[in-house]
């Protein structure tokens, strides 16, 4: 398979390999899972409660889009769904398929090595399919007719993404800025050589997969959590946030984070 990587594909590939060499194994979230009160002001989150809702009404088929470590996909085996989890980095699968073993979920999550851009699933055979923080990573339109070619009529797809804010990411790319806190390749953040936040031509792009795209920003004043060391579900920032976006609907263009619902029309008649 190797032979057949774009360049792009090549180096992510590379990168994860060795990433997963240097990182023990990544641990899945199940606070989501018996949480008396959503924490629907965390990004991260607000997709694991999306996926959570899906299953109570239902959804039992989930595609881990660009699976990584497999944090997630166990997360969403513990919910009760089926899933299928792929990457580009065989590294990745290999941790992935023992994060599974150590939970006792093996038998819950389908592993395999593939490209966002090619899949090899059936059309129309996921109920659901979540990515996180992977559209950075890959060309979007193809990766993204892909997901809407493999979610079945009346599915939904999340996707949690890093995304441009010019108002501010003027400031973050100052060299001050970067010094404090560096945004090329590193291992240390997890940074590869291609990725980048998406832009507005982007989203557009999304949208005309998907025109009936619903987009809910996060992460205002929340970017002051990493001075303050407060990241993740607990943060009084990112709830400050949640809190003004629905007082304030305008403020949600200065989100530096996005969650992308895609949904896929059933078929009538």
């Amino acid at each position: 398979m190797s032979s057949c990587l774009t360049p792009r594909q090549q180096r992510e590939r590379a990168f994860f390999d060795e990433y997963w060499l240097r990182y023990p194994l990544p641990q899945p979230e199940f606070d989501v899972i018996q949480a008396d009160e959503p924490k629907l002001w965390n990004s991260y989150w607000y997709v694991l409660e999306a996926a959570k809702v899906r299953y109570e009404a239902g959804a039992r088929k989930l595609l881990d889009f660009g699976c990584g470590g497999g944090a997630n996909a166990v997360t969403f085996a513990a919910i009760g769904y089926e899933v299928s989890g792929f990457d580009v980095s065989p590294r990745s699968i290999e941790i992935a398929r023992q994060v599974a073993k150590a939970h006792g979920l093996s038998n819950s999550i389908h592993l395999s090595v593939q490209t966002s851009e090619r899949l090899e699933y059936s059309d129309d055979y996921f109920d659901v399919v979540v990515g996180i923080d992977i559209l950075h990573h890959v060309e979007i339109a193809a990766s993204v007719a892909e997901c809407m070619r493999v979610l079945r009529p009346g599915g939904v797809a999340f996707f949690r993404e890093c995304v441009e804010v010019p108002a501010f990411d003027r400031i973050r790319n100052t060299a001050p800025a970067r010094f404090l806190f560096p945004n090329k390749r590193s291992f240390e953040y997890c940074i590869t050589d291609d990725e980048r936040k998406l832009n507005v031509n982007d989203i557009a792009a999304i949208r005309a997969l998907c025109p009936a795209m619903i987009e809910n920003r996060f992460y205002i004043f929340a970017r002051l959590d990493r001075l303050l060391r407060t990241r993740g579900p607990k943060s009084p920032l990112e709830k400050l946030d949640y809190w003004l976006c629905k007082k304030l609907p305008l403020l949600n263009k200065f989100g530096g984070a996005a969650v992308f619902q895609l949904d896929k029309d059933p078929v009538i008649g």
